[in-house]
Protein backbone atom coordinates (compact mmCIF):
# COMPACT_ATOMS: atom_id res chain seq x y z
CA UNK A 1 0.00 0.00 0.00
CA UNK A 2 2.68 2.26 0.69
CA UNK A 3 4.36 1.58 -2.36
CA UNK A 4 1.08 2.80 -4.45
CA UNK A 5 0.63 5.62 -2.64
CA UNK A 6 4.32 6.86 -3.32
CA UNK A 7 4.37 6.08 -6.72
CA UNK A 8 0.66 7.96 -6.77
CA UNK A 9 2.61 11.17 -5.39
CA UNK A 10 5.39 10.89 -8.10
CA UNK A 11 2.67 10.68 -10.91
CA UNK A 12 1.19 13.20 -9.44
CA UNK A 13 4.52 15.69 -9.49
CA UNK A 14 5.31 14.85 -12.70
CA UNK A 15 1.33 14.98 -14.27
CA UNK A 16 1.07 17.85 -16.86
CA UNK A 17 -1.36 20.27 -16.54
CA UNK A 18 -4.08 21.02 -18.81
CA UNK A 19 -3.94 24.90 -19.33
CA UNK A 20 -6.59 26.94 -20.94
CA UNK A 21 -5.58 30.60 -21.78
CA UNK A 22 -8.73 33.44 -21.78
CA UNK A 23 -6.09 35.93 -23.48
CA UNK A 24 -2.95 36.19 -26.36
CA UNK A 25 -0.72 37.76 -23.36
CA UNK A 26 -1.32 34.95 -21.15
CA UNK A 27 -0.76 31.92 -23.50
CA UNK A 28 2.74 33.76 -24.22
CA UNK A 29 3.65 34.26 -20.78
CA UNK A 30 3.19 30.74 -20.05
CA UNK A 31 4.61 29.99 -22.93
CA UNK A 32 7.79 31.55 -21.63
CA UNK A 33 7.99 29.59 -18.50
CA UNK A 34 8.47 26.34 -20.49
CA UNK A 35 4.50 25.27 -20.21
CA UNK A 36 3.79 25.93 -23.96
CA UNK A 37 2.87 21.68 -24.40
CA UNK A 38 0.79 22.21 -21.46
CA UNK A 39 -1.65 24.54 -22.79
CA UNK A 40 -4.60 22.82 -24.38
CA UNK A 41 -6.63 25.70 -25.04
CA UNK A 42 -6.09 29.35 -26.07
CA UNK A 43 -8.26 32.45 -26.87
CA UNK A 44 -9.06 34.22 -30.42
CA UNK A 45 -6.50 35.73 -32.07
CA UNK A 46 -3.52 34.01 -29.94
CA UNK A 47 -0.72 34.08 -32.51
CA UNK A 48 2.34 33.51 -30.36
CA UNK A 49 4.57 31.21 -29.92
CA UNK A 50 3.37 30.19 -33.38
CA UNK A 51 2.74 26.34 -32.26
CA UNK A 52 -0.24 27.80 -30.67
CA UNK A 53 -2.23 28.77 -33.32
CA UNK A 54 -3.24 25.32 -34.09
CA UNK A 55 -4.61 24.67 -30.81
CA UNK A 56 -8.03 24.79 -29.73
CA UNK A 57 -10.22 28.18 -29.49
CA UNK A 58 -12.18 28.95 -26.75
CA UNK A 59 -13.59 32.52 -27.24
CA UNK A 60 -12.19 35.85 -27.26
CA UNK A 61 -11.59 38.50 -24.68
CA UNK A 62 -15.82 39.15 -24.01
CA UNK A 63 -17.46 36.20 -25.83
CA UNK A 64 -16.19 32.83 -24.06
CA UNK A 65 -17.83 29.44 -24.56
CA UNK A 66 -17.59 27.53 -21.75
CA UNK A 67 -18.65 24.53 -23.23
CA UNK A 68 -15.26 24.94 -25.26
CA UNK A 69 -13.51 25.45 -22.15
CA UNK A 70 -14.66 22.43 -20.32
CA UNK A 71 -14.13 20.12 -23.68
CA UNK A 72 -10.24 20.30 -22.76
CA UNK A 73 -10.54 18.86 -19.81
CA UNK A 74 -8.40 21.46 -17.94
CA UNK A 75 -6.58 21.28 -14.99
CA UNK A 76 -6.04 25.61 -14.63
CA UNK A 77 -7.71 28.51 -16.60
CA UNK A 78 -6.04 31.52 -16.34
CA UNK A 79 -7.81 34.98 -17.43
CA UNK A 80 -7.64 38.91 -16.54
CA UNK A 81 -9.59 40.66 -14.40
CA UNK A 82 -12.19 41.19 -16.17
CA UNK A 83 -13.06 38.14 -17.28
CA UNK A 84 -13.53 37.00 -13.50
CA UNK A 85 -17.38 36.83 -14.10
CA UNK A 86 -16.71 33.81 -16.51
CA UNK A 87 -13.83 31.82 -14.23
CA UNK A 88 -16.66 32.41 -11.49
CA UNK A 89 -18.98 30.08 -13.57
CA UNK A 90 -15.91 27.83 -13.82
CA UNK A 91 -15.86 27.16 -10.06
CA UNK A 92 -19.25 25.72 -10.79
CA UNK A 93 -17.33 22.80 -12.25
CA UNK A 94 -14.78 22.55 -9.76
CA UNK A 95 -12.02 23.78 -12.45
CA UNK A 96 -9.20 25.52 -11.04
CA UNK A 97 -8.65 29.27 -12.04
CA UNK A 98 -5.81 32.00 -11.64
CA UNK A 99 -7.13 35.98 -12.77
CA UNK A 100 -4.43 38.04 -13.73
CA UNK A 101 -3.75 42.14 -14.14
CA UNK A 102 -1.66 42.46 -17.13
CA UNK A 103 -1.94 46.64 -17.38
CA UNK A 104 1.50 47.73 -15.90
CA UNK A 105 4.75 46.66 -15.95
CA UNK A 106 5.02 45.35 -12.41
CA UNK A 107 1.36 43.50 -12.82
CA UNK A 108 3.45 41.99 -16.05
CA UNK A 109 6.06 41.29 -14.05
CA UNK A 110 4.15 39.90 -10.82
CA UNK A 111 1.63 37.93 -12.75
CA UNK A 112 4.89 36.15 -14.37
CA UNK A 113 6.05 35.65 -10.56
CA UNK A 114 2.45 34.68 -9.77
CA UNK A 115 2.38 31.57 -12.99
CA UNK A 116 6.43 30.75 -12.48
CA UNK A 117 5.39 29.80 -8.47
CA UNK A 118 2.01 27.76 -9.01
CA UNK A 119 3.23 26.11 -12.30
CA UNK A 120 6.70 24.97 -10.54
CA UNK A 121 8.45 27.22 -13.05
CA UNK A 122 10.74 29.70 -10.56
CA UNK A 123 13.98 29.33 -12.41
CA UNK A 124 12.03 30.14 -16.21
CA UNK A 125 10.08 33.16 -14.22
CA UNK A 126 13.54 34.67 -12.70
CA UNK A 127 14.92 34.10 -15.92
CA UNK A 128 11.80 35.98 -17.75
CA UNK A 129 11.91 38.78 -15.01
CA UNK A 130 15.31 39.50 -15.44
CA UNK A 131 14.93 39.95 -19.54
CA UNK A 132 12.49 43.09 -18.59
CA UNK A 133 14.51 44.46 -16.22
CA UNK A 134 17.45 44.58 -18.11
CA UNK A 135 15.35 46.63 -20.77
CA UNK A 136 14.27 49.39 -18.14
CA UNK A 137 17.55 49.98 -17.37
CA UNK A 138 19.21 50.20 -20.91
CA UNK A 139 16.19 52.15 -22.39
CA UNK A 140 18.35 55.19 -24.21
CA UNK A 141 16.73 58.84 -22.71
CA UNK A 142 15.51 61.47 -25.21
CA UNK A 143 17.76 64.52 -24.72
CA UNK A 144 15.07 66.57 -24.15
CA UNK A 145 11.52 65.98 -22.60
CA UNK A 146 9.05 65.40 -25.72
CA UNK A 147 4.83 64.85 -25.22
CA UNK A 148 3.82 61.87 -26.86
CA UNK A 149 0.48 60.35 -28.21
CA UNK A 150 0.19 56.63 -28.29
CA UNK A 151 -2.76 55.89 -30.88
CA UNK A 152 -4.03 52.60 -30.99
CA UNK A 153 -4.44 52.59 -34.78
CA UNK A 154 -6.50 49.97 -36.28
CA UNK A 155 -8.87 52.77 -36.73
CA UNK A 156 -10.18 53.23 -40.92
CA UNK A 157 -11.35 56.64 -39.79
CA UNK A 158 -10.26 59.73 -37.40
CA UNK A 159 -13.62 60.99 -37.83
CA UNK A 160 -15.11 58.13 -35.73
CA UNK A 161 -12.24 58.95 -33.07
CA UNK A 162 -9.44 56.83 -31.97
CA UNK A 163 -8.51 54.48 -29.20
CA UNK A 164 -5.12 56.02 -27.12
CA UNK A 165 -3.33 55.21 -24.20
CA UNK A 166 -4.06 57.09 -21.43
CA UNK A 167 -3.02 56.00 -17.56
CA UNK A 168 -2.26 53.41 -15.58
CA UNK A 169 -0.77 51.23 -18.92
CA UNK A 170 2.31 49.95 -19.68
CA UNK A 171 2.53 52.33 -22.78
CA UNK A 172 2.59 55.62 -20.23
CA UNK A 173 5.51 53.66 -18.34
CA UNK A 174 7.64 53.42 -21.22
CA UNK A 175 7.19 56.91 -22.17
CA UNK A 176 8.67 57.83 -18.74
CA UNK A 177 11.62 55.20 -19.48
CA UNK A 178 12.49 56.82 -22.58
CA UNK A 179 12.66 60.50 -21.38
CA UNK A 180 9.29 61.19 -22.92
CA UNK A 181 5.51 62.37 -21.42
CA UNK A 182 1.83 61.19 -22.33
CA UNK A 183 0.36 63.89 -24.69
CA UNK A 184 -2.99 63.15 -23.10
CA UNK A 185 -3.23 64.73 -19.69
CA UNK A 186 -6.76 64.37 -18.73
CA UNK A 187 -7.72 62.03 -15.59
CA UNK A 188 -8.93 59.79 -18.11
CA UNK A 189 -7.04 55.99 -17.69
CA UNK A 190 -6.91 53.06 -19.79
CA UNK A 191 -7.80 53.35 -22.97
CA UNK A 192 -9.79 56.62 -23.83
CA UNK A 193 -11.75 58.07 -27.06
CA UNK A 194 -10.45 61.26 -29.08
CA UNK A 195 -12.23 62.65 -32.09
CA UNK A 196 -10.00 64.69 -34.54
CA UNK A 197 -10.80 67.33 -32.79
CA UNK A 198 -9.81 66.57 -29.36
CA UNK A 199 -6.00 64.93 -31.25
CA UNK A 200 -5.55 68.65 -32.55
CA UNK A 201 -6.53 70.03 -28.68
CA UNK A 202 -3.63 67.84 -27.69
CA UNK A 203 -1.09 68.72 -29.87
CA UNK A 204 1.47 66.44 -29.18
CA UNK A 205 5.15 66.58 -30.30
CA UNK A 206 5.21 63.33 -31.61
CA UNK A 207 2.72 60.61 -32.35
CA UNK A 208 3.11 56.85 -32.76
CA UNK A 209 0.57 54.45 -34.26
CA UNK A 210 0.50 51.23 -33.33
CA UNK A 211 -0.34 48.28 -35.40
CA UNK A 212 -0.93 44.39 -34.26
CA UNK A 213 -0.12 41.80 -37.17
CA UNK A 214 -3.69 41.55 -37.55
CA UNK A 215 -4.93 45.10 -38.82
CA UNK A 216 -5.04 45.57 -42.10
CA UNK A 217 -4.34 49.19 -42.76
CA UNK A 218 -1.90 50.86 -44.82
CA UNK A 219 0.79 51.82 -42.92
CA UNK A 220 1.30 54.82 -45.26
CA UNK A 221 -2.00 55.86 -45.77
CA UNK A 222 -2.28 55.78 -42.05
CA UNK A 223 0.82 58.35 -41.50
CA UNK A 224 -0.80 60.70 -44.48
CA UNK A 225 -4.09 60.71 -43.09
CA UNK A 226 -2.11 62.14 -39.73
CA UNK A 227 0.12 64.48 -41.68
CA UNK A 228 -2.93 66.49 -42.61
CA UNK A 229 -3.50 67.31 -39.09
CA UNK A 230 -2.70 70.88 -37.70
CA UNK A 231 -0.48 69.77 -35.07
CA UNK A 232 3.20 69.77 -33.87
CA UNK A 233 4.15 66.15 -34.31
CA UNK A 234 2.64 66.49 -38.10
CA UNK A 235 4.90 69.68 -38.66
CA UNK A 236 7.73 68.80 -37.40
CA UNK A 237 7.63 65.18 -39.11
CA UNK A 238 7.28 62.91 -36.53
CA UNK A 239 4.20 60.54 -36.92
CA UNK A 240 5.46 57.24 -36.53
CA UNK A 241 4.26 53.56 -37.35
CA UNK A 242 4.87 50.44 -35.50
CA UNK A 243 3.64 47.41 -36.97
CA UNK A 244 4.87 43.79 -35.42
CA UNK A 245 3.47 41.26 -33.43
CA UNK A 246 4.36 41.66 -29.67
CA UNK A 247 3.74 46.13 -29.44
CA UNK A 248 0.04 45.77 -28.11
CA UNK A 249 0.56 42.70 -25.75
CA UNK A 250 1.16 43.01 -22.29
CA UNK A 251 3.24 39.68 -22.10
CA UNK A 252 6.78 39.16 -21.21
CA UNK A 253 7.37 40.47 -24.69
CA UNK A 254 7.65 43.71 -23.20
CA UNK A 255 10.88 43.30 -23.25
CA UNK A 256 11.02 44.15 -26.64
CA UNK A 257 8.30 46.79 -26.69
CA UNK A 258 10.07 49.24 -24.61
CA UNK A 259 13.35 49.35 -27.14
CA UNK A 260 11.00 49.51 -30.04
CA UNK A 261 8.69 52.44 -28.84
CA UNK A 262 12.12 54.45 -26.98
CA UNK A 263 13.72 53.89 -30.56
CA UNK A 264 11.33 55.24 -32.84
CA UNK A 265 10.96 58.24 -30.38
CA UNK A 266 14.52 59.07 -30.77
Amino acid sequence: MRLITLLFIALSLFAQERIVTLSPAIAEIVSSLGKTQEIVGVSDYTLYPPELTSRPKVGGYTALSIESVLAQKPTLVIGLEHQKPFLAQLGAFHVPTQVLRLESISDIKESIATLAARLGSAEEGRAVIARIDRQIAAAPKLPEERSVLIVFANASSLSRGVYIAGHDLFFEEILHLCGATNAYTQAYALQPVLTTEGIIATDPDHVLLLLGPLDRVDPKALKKRWQALPIKAAKNNRITVIQNDHILIPSQRISKTIPAICGALQ
